[in-house]
């Protein structure tokens, strides 16, 4: 097969290396990975899937990379870059507009110093905007419900509806402070004029994402209501992210529970 080259400053040679590169991943994986006769045919018959597991890896491989060593430095272990989020979490891929996007969009100095002095991690929201149940159909053993359950009934909209924002994502790893035992509309008088609350898709994506990248379970022991609303008008929360995966339930939003505070994300634009 002949590659034309679309692209002016490519040149023919690297164009040879690049199919010799790819050729010999090829040879490599018959040598470590050496599939019988069987495996070839289930590997062949899946060509289509596996080709674009091969583009997608040269997306992202190709990509020109930020340097986000200074964010680092600032928040260290709790600002989680997009090239960690693809090697811990299959299926996504931040292509190059994405990643173009998140370098544009990548918060100021002040930002991420107030971020650690909060208590918050940040990290990339998806490539995409995506809900609730496609963030639970990443990986399912990160969810106390595998499949179905209450919030995947057609009634409750907001697991298909409420989605993750673009760019950046800053969440705090814990309950706000003091904001157990208090009703919905007091816990929200507890926040800031830079702080918001996210809904169930944002924090299941930041609590299973830094679990996969960093391998520590936050909010372990506790409930934390979301913007999102379930079909009685209640606020859902989500929780209990123990050794049997990340739950989601909903509490009465008149109700004091000792067990449920509120969960809050960083505004990155002006209030």
């Amino acid at each position: 097969m002949t590659i034309r080259s679309i692209t002016p400053n490519r040149t023919q040679r690297q164009e040879k290396q690049y199919k010799r590169f790819v050729g010999d991943a090829g040879d490599r994986g018959l040598v470590e990975v050496d599939p019988d006769k069987d495996a070839i045919q289930r590997l062949i018959s899946r060509g289509g899937e596996f080709q674009g597991h091969l583009i997608a890896g040269i997306r992202r491989f190709s990509a020109e990379q930020t340097d986000y060593t200074h964010a680092q430095s600032i928040l260290g272990t709790d600002f989680i870059i997009p090239e960690e989020v693809m090697e811990a979490r299959s299926g996504i891929t931040y292509a190059g507009r994405h990643l173009a996007f998140l370098a544009e969009t990548m918060p100021s100095e002040e930002n991420l110093r107030w971020c650690k002095d909060n208590g918050y991690a940040v990290m990339p929201a998806p490539p995409k905007p995506i809900a609730l149940l496609p963030v639970r159909a990443l990986k399912p053993a990160n969810f106390y419900l595998k499949t179905g359950g209450w919030y995947a009934d057609e009634s409750e909209k907001f697991a298909s509806s409420d989605k993750t924002r673009r760019g950046w994502l800053a969440v705090r790893k814990t309950l706000v402070p003091n904001s157990t035992s208090k009703t919905w509309d007091e816990q929200n008088e507890l926040l800031s004029s830079v702080e918001e609350v996210p809904n169930a898709a944002e924090m299941a994506w930041f609590i299973t994402t830094y679990f996969d990248v960093r391998g520590i379970r936050l909010f372990e022991d506790i409930w934390v209501r979301t913007s999102s609303v379930d079909s009685d008008g209640n606020h859902v929360d989500v929780g209990h992210f123990g050794q049997d995966g990340l739950h989601v339930g909903d509490d009465w939003d008149d109700g004091r529970s000792g067990n449920v505070g509120v969960s809050s994300a960083r505004k990155f634009s002006e209030p």
